[in-house]
C-alpha cells in the first residue's frame, strides 16, 4: 500500500467531505419543506400528474433532472478512476476525487431544488419523488471508509487501512 502522506488522517477528511456535501443540501431540504408545508396548508398538494398538466414547464423540468442524471450517473465514475489510474498512493486518490464528489454532490442538491421547486410551483407530488430520489443519492454515495473502498476496489491490505 502506498501513501504520499503516512500520517493523512482519512478519518477527519472523510468528516469534512461528508460535511461539505449535507452543508449542500441544506438549501434544497429547506425550500423543500417549506413549499411541501406550503401547498399542504392552502390544500394545493396534487397527487396525480395528469391532470391540467403544464406540458412545458414538466418538460423543462425533466430536461433538468435528465441532465443532472446523465452527468453524474453515466459517466462521473469511469471518468473519474480514468483520471486517478496515473495515482498510486491512496491518499493523494481521496484528495483528488475531492472536487469530483463535492462537483457530484452540487449537481444532485441542484437536482433535489428542481424537485422542490417543481412542488412549490405546480403542487404535484411526483416532485416530492423527485426530491426522494436525490436525497436517496446523496445519502447512499456519502464519503464513508466503506464507499472508498468500494469505489477503488481495495482489496487486501489497502481495504483493511481503509475500513480500520
Amino acid at each position: 500500500m502506498q501513501l504520499n502522506d503516512p500520517n493523512f488522517n482519512k478519518s477527519a477528511f472523510i468528516k469534512k467531505l461528508e460535511s461539505i456535501i449535507y452543508l449542500m443540501f441544506v438549501l434544497p431540504l429547506a425550500f423543500f419543506g417549506y413549499a411541501f408545508l406550503e401547498r399542504e396548508a392552502s390544500g394545493e398538494l396534487r397527487s396525480v400528474f395528469y391532470e391540467d398538466p403544464d406540458i412545458m414547464f414538466h418538460a423543462v423540468m425533466a430536461a433538468g433532472i435528465g441532465y443532472v442524471l446523465l452527468r453524474t450517473l453515466a459517466t462521473w465514475k469511469k471518468d473519474a478512476l480514468k483520471v486517478l489510474k496515473q495515482v498510486p498512493e491512496l491518499d493523494l486518490k481521496m484528495i483528488k476525487l475531492k472536487k469530483s464528489i463535492i462537483y457530484r454532490n452540487l449537481m444532485w442538491s441542484f437536482g433535489a431544488a428542481i424537485g422542490a421547486f417543481g412542488l412549490y410551483e405546480k403542487g404535484d407530488m411526483v416532485y416530492a419523488l423527485v426530491f426522494s430520489l436525490f436525497l436517496i443519492l446523496i445519502t447512499a454515495n456519502r464519503p464513508s471508509p466503506k464507499y472508498f473502498s468500494k469505489f477503488f476496489g481495495l482489496k487486501g491490505e489497502e481495504k483493511k487501512w481503509m475500513e480500520e
